[in-house]
């Protein structure tokens, strides 16, 4: 019995409240420790997904390169006083082809008269004058001092020059003019060519060839012709006699259509 009343005197012992508070105290201070740290979690996450090339991020995408700059198409226009004008393609003009008449001829006729019949006269017919024959142009040869119409020579060469006139008495340009044959010194070989036209010093048909000798003299060694386009003769094959004088070192030679 002495056990039992000992034990309902006994006061109850309190759990040690000491204790327990610091347990409290220790979670409450990790928990919030917890929150901040999610807090700076949240905070840095939030971060790298809006900027996901910060330096904070260890594992940062590389750098995008930014797309070439596409070229701009701009319009090329008119000037502003540029107007079309339309053109009117020429018109086609008929030019009517000549006509031929018809050359009436004389009708024999009798008239009715109190005197006799009588025989009519016949008219005479014109005779048509025959063209002359042999080369179209004649020739007609001058002697010269060559500064007469050249300045810039002397008489340390022998020229032959000249023109072709028409039957008018008008240049005719354009044909041939051959020179052959020789003189004391020089043997022309091939034949020398020029055109009527080329020099003017001697007239709008103006021709001329330069020897390159001294006047020398010659009889007849030395021929001149005119030919056409086609080497047709139009003149005789005419030839030349030389003299060994200064003031006839330039044989003139005229060729006048017949």
């Amino acid at each position: 019995m002495s056990k039992y009343n000992d034990f309902l005197r006994e006061q109850p012992k309190t759990p040690g409240t000491k204790k327990k508070s610091n347990q409290d105290l220790t979670w409450n201070i990790l928990t919030v420790a917890m929150l901040v740290m999610t807090l700076f979690a949240g905070a840095f996450f939030f971060s790298l997904i809006r900027n996901p090339y910060s330096s904070l991020n260890p594992f940062a995408p590389n750098t995008q390169v930014p797309p070439p700059a596409t070229a701009t198409w701009t319009p090329i226009g008119y000037d502003s006083t540029w107007t079309p004008t339309a053109t009117t393609p020429p018109t086609d003009t008929s030019t009517p082809r000549p006509t031929f008449t018809l050359v009436s001829s004389p009708t024999a006729y009798k008239v009715a008269t109190s005197t006799p019949d009588f025989t009519p006269t016949i008219a005479s017919t014109a005779t048509r004058t025959p063209r002359p024959t042999g080369a179209p142009y004649s020739i007609a040869v001058s002697y010269n001092e060559s500064s007469t119409f050249r300045a810039d020579t002397s008489c340390n060469s022998l020229f032959v020059a000249g023109q072709a006139l028409d039957a008018k008495n008008k240049p005719v340009i354009g044909l041939f003019v051959k020179l052959g044959g020789g003189v004391p010194g020089k043997t022309i070989f091939p034949v020398l060519t020029t055109l009527t036209g080329i020099d003017k010093a001697y007239g709008q048909s103006g021709f001329e060839f330069n020897l390159k000798i001294a006047p020398v003299a010659s009889t007849q060694s030395l021929w001149i012709q005119l030919v056409d386009q086609a080497d047709a003769p139009l003149s005789e094959q005419f030839k030349v006699t030389t003299y060994a004088d200064c003031k006839k070192n330039l044989i003139l030679v005229r060729f006048q259509q017949k």
